[in-house]
């Protein structure tokens, strides 16, 4: 009788959104205890055999074969070298990992790969940490449109917007800040510099880049925010025509006022 063929070790890939960036550097002061693959971005740390950190800039952290306790031990610990740290982080992605498949392919939730190495590991974080982060920025946008829905109802029903100027303007800021940090901390137009040097992993990021979706969410998301930013633009351009208008009335009304009492005091209509 044959003996069936092994079948292939299965690797578990999470990743976490856990703030809006990540400082590498610090972060690798308070994990020098554990041993880095590399210093570069994505950042690669071995907590144990096995088992591995990937670090990116811009706010996630990919585990490879971690227990949740682990996970949350290593939150922790690069705490202080997060900015805007989400202490209610949650599993944006999880991916299984096949080894040894005899052909690689990969779908939304698995991936086979013939072997892993320290390229791979990289290369997979990172188009995982790519989809973490945009999905971030588009529930940050949806939000902002869904507000925008009740502000144009409420234009709709009593004709005026219940923002002030000022508050607009850090809408504005806000929406402008999400696609500063998209364009240049996601780097979704740029491949990863190890995928010009091999081209198994240049196929391998593209694949994944495809499973994700990432440059149609990429150019969804860029849409909304042009959509954003019109609409809040045009909100600011009418309360500021509001405004312009009332100060024009109050500048009528005391010409009328200075005029009136002219009058009262060229016809002695004052008391003496």
């Amino acid at each position: 009788m044959k003996t069936s063929a092994k079948q292939p070790k299965t690797i578990h890939l999470v990743t976490h959104d856990i703030g809006e960036a990540i400082d590498l550097r610090r972060a690798q002061e308070l994990l020098r205890r554990y041993s880095f693959l590399n210093r570069d971005h994505p950042l690669v740390v071995e907590i144990a055999k096995g088992q591995h950190a990937v670090f990116t800039k811009f706010g996630t952290v990919s585990f490879w074969n971690t227990s949740s306790e682990l996970r949350e031990s290593i939150l922790r610990e690069v705490a202080p070298a997060v900015r805007e740290y989400h202490t209610e982080y949650v599993a944006g992605d999880a991916l299984s990992i096949s080894l040894g498949a005899k052909e690689e392919r990969v779908t939304f939730e698995e991936l086979y790969i013939r072997s892993l190495d320290l390229e791979r590991i990289k290369i997979i974080s990172y188009a995982s940490a790519q989809s973490v982060a945009l999905d971030h920025y588009e529930k940050e946008i949806d939000a902002q449109l869904a507000e925008l829905g009740k502000v144009a109802r409420n234009l709709k029903l009593v004709g005026r917007t219940r923002f002030t100027q000022r508050e607009l303007l850090k809408r504005v800021g806000s929406i402008l800040s999400v696609k500063q940090n998209v364009v240049s901390n996601l780097s979704l137009l740029d491949k990863p510099d190890e995928t010009w040097e091999r081209p198994e992993i240049e196929t391998l990021y593209n694949r994944l880049r495809s499973a994700y979706e990432l440059q149609d969410r990429f150019d969804a998301l860029n849409e909304k925010i042009d959509f954003l930013t019109e609409n809040n633009t045009t909100l600011l351009d009418f309360i500021s025509a509001q405004r312009g208008n009332f100060l024009e009335l109050v500048i009528v009304v005391l010409i009328v006022i200075e005029i009136m009492l002219f009058g009262f005091e060229i016809f002695g209509l004052f008391p003496q």
